[in-house]
C-alpha cells in the first residue's frame, strides 16, 4: 500500500535560523524599502494531478505579474516542470521527498537519518523520519527566498492541501498563505472523510468547525470558518 506524505499541522513548532524582523520593520506598500521585488511562493506535493495545477498556476501568475520573483518548491520527482517553469522564470525549488510511499520504497529513500536506523522499524515510524525531513528541507527553502529581510506587503505563499506546512512558513516569515485548490471535484466527500480528517488534525478541524452535508447536491465538501475546506 501507499500513503501521500500528508504534512501536520499539530506538529513540533517551526522555527526560522535567522531572527524575524521586527512587525514595525515591515513595509506595507506593494515593494521593499530598498526596492527589493515582492516575492511569490508556490508550494505544491503530491503526484502529478495534485502538483501539475499549481504548476500552472505559479507559471501564469509569473508571467502576468512580472514585478514578482516567483518560487515553486515541490519533490524532486516532478524535475521535469524545471523547463516549463524556467520560460515563465520562476525558480523550480525541489525537495528529495516523494510524491507517494510505499513500504517497499522505503529503501531507496536517500535521507541519512533513515539509513542511519539500524535494524527493523515500522512503515508508520520510518514515514515520520521522512516527513521530519520533509519539513526541515520546506523551511531550508522558504528560508532561502525571504532570508532575513523584512516582508512585504504583497508578498505571499500559495499551497496545495498536501502542502499544509506552508502556513506554518507563511506565519513564520509573517506573509500572507493563500490555499489553492483548482480541481473540479463532481462527487460528495467520503462517508469516512470527516471522522478520518478529525482524527488527523484535530485542530484543524475545531478551528474549521467543519461539517460535511454527504449527498446533499452536487457539491458538498463545505468551507469551515477559517477557509481551510474543499469547496
Amino acid at each position: 500500500s501507499s500513503a501521500a506524505l500528508r504534512p501536520s499541522l499539530d506538529g513540533p513548532t517551526w522555527t526560522r535560523t535567522h531572527k524575524a524582523p521586527e512587525a514595525s520593520a515591515r513595509t506595507m506598500d506593494g515593494c521593499g524599502g530598498d526596492g527589493r521585488r515582492p516575492r511569490a511562493v508556490f508550494m505544491a506535493f503530491g503526484t502529478h494531478g495534485d502538483v501539475f495545477p499549481i504548476a500552472a498556476l505559479a507559471a501564469a501568475f509569473a508571467n502576468d505579474q512580472q514585478q514578482y520573483t516567483v518560487v515553486f518548491i515541490t519533490h524532486s520527482a516532478h524535475q521535469s516542470l524545471s523547463t516549463h517553469l524556467a520560460v515563465s522564470k520562476v525558480r523550480y525549488m525541489p525537495v528529495a521527498s516523494p510524491p507517494a510511499l510505499a513500504s517497499e520504497q522505503l529503501d531507496n529513500i536517500s535521507y541519512d537519518s533513515v539509513q542511519s536506523n539500524a535494524g527493523p522499524e515500522s512503515f508508520s515510524r520510518r514515514k515520520e523520519i521522512i516527513q521530519t525531513e520533509h519539513r526541515k528541507a520546506c523551511l531550508a527553502s522558504v528560508e532561502e527566498v525571504f532570508g532575513n529581510d523584512p516582508s512585504i506587503h504583497s508578498d505571499f505563499i500559495v499551497i496545495n492541501f498536501f502542502a499544509l506546512e506552508g502556513c506554518h512558513l507563511a506565519e513564520l516569515f509573517q506573509v500572507k498563505c493563500i490555499i489553492a485548490a483548482p480541481y473540479f471535484l463532481p462527487y460528495s466527500a467520503p462517508s469516512s472523510f470527516e471522522r478520518q480528517f478529525k482524527q488527523s488534525f484535530p485542530l484543524l478541524y475545531k478551528s474549521a468547525g467543519l461539517t460535511l452535508p454527504i449527498g446533499c447536491g452536487r457539491f458538498s465538501w463545505k468551507v469551515g470558518d477559517c477557509g481551510e475546506m474543499i469547496a
